[in-house]
């Protein structure tokens, strides 16, 4: 049984000019201790996946299933373990620390009220801050990004969770930190066998972050490609996912050089496409079935799905790819 299985769902926003898609039968699953990560570019609905699966949101159509039992179905204490259980590493910028990180300890019973402090300064030096009573009164404007990030993500393990749900929690910080931050988030999962739902634009990031888990690619609300990740990062079968992997920058003036000599060009322009193959608009080799076609997401091999009716066209980039 699987930790969390997202089943077939979509989701859209009412716009002035109508009903905005923005998740489109999206199917997943994330085991036990596991990793899954979700990239694309902004705009493709990785934040309302992640919404959902947290449960601040529920989708339009399909079923979010915790532990075989349907989110939308959980009452009273069975909402409330539920929403303990899986957290987002998040903060409130209205909020100081001490407000953001201790109702919620205090709500689950996890500590007395007269013993938050106490509690509060514990975890901020476990995620590798030099705190103190004057620290938590802070608000996180007043912090550096780094800092921000590990309260963030502190909030996220001060209730013990099982899930948690981190959204592009490397966006803005230099190299180093992005790393540190990482780091930080992988000693959990070692020690507490946390699962991730990570969620980013930046393969670089994730290929770092989910060397042992899965990739998930989605463009604008489709999933274009689904599989364990070093397979998805060495051998995209989606052309879309070979444009993400040649972001990715590197340090080697060489590499860089033949990498523009080997890829594909990219129509950034182009728009997602309401009939046929979603991608086709930017798509190098899109045929006249790509135009009146939707492509399924067809399993490959062993656990790696792609959205293509041509994944043998789409080349390999191991030989393209430094280090991160």
């Amino acid at each position: 049984m699987s930790l969390v299985e997202v089943d077939n769902i979509s989701h859209w926003y009412p716009t002035t000019a109508g009903d905005r898609p923005v998740l489109d039968q999206i199917s997943l699953s994330l085991e036990h201790d596991g990793i899954l990560a979700v990239v694309g570019e902004s705009g493709c609905g990785k934040t309302t996946l992640g919404r959902m699966v947290v449960g601040e949101d529920s989708p339009a159509q399909g079923r979010i299933r915790f532990e075989d039992r349907d989110v939308a179905a959980l009452r009273g204490k069975d909402f409330k373990a539920y929403r303990r259980a899986v957290q987002v590493a998040s903060l409130n910028p209205g909020l100081t620390i001490e407000d953001a990180l201790g109702p919620a300890i205090v709500h689950h019973g996890l500590v007395r009220r007269r013993d938050l402090q106490t509690e509060l300064i514990r975890i901020l030096r476990e995620v590798g801050l030099d705190a103190t009573r004057a620290f938590l009164r802070r608000y996180p404007h007043q912090l550096s990004g780094g800092q921000r990030q590990r309260v963030a993500i502190a909030r996220a393990m001060s209730l013990r969770p099982r899930l948690v749900v981190a959204d592009e929690p490397t966006s803005m910080l230099d190299v180093s930190m992005r790393l540190a931050i990482l780091d930080l988030l992988l000693s959990f999962r070692e020690q507490r066998q946390l699962a991730y739902l990570f969620i980013s634009h930046d393969f670089g990031v994730v290929r770092y972050f989910s060397q042992a888990g899965r990739i998930v690619v989605m463009f604008y609300g489709v999933l274009v490609e689904d599989g364990p990740a070093e397979q998805v990062i060495q051998h995209p079968r989606h052309p879309y996912t070979y444009l993400l992997l040649q972001a990715i920058p590197v340090p080697d003036p060489a590499l860089a050089r033949r990498r523009r000599r080997t890829a594909i060009e990219e129509d950034t322009e182009g728009a997602p496409a309401a009939i046929g193959c979603i991608f086709q608009n930017r798509c190098p080799f899109v045929e006249p079935q790509c135009r009146t076609s939707r492509p399924p997401l067809t399993e490959l091999t062993d656990q790696h799905r792609t959205a293509c009716f041509f994944p043998d066209r789409v080349p390999d980039v191991d030989h393209l790819l430094g280090a991160y």
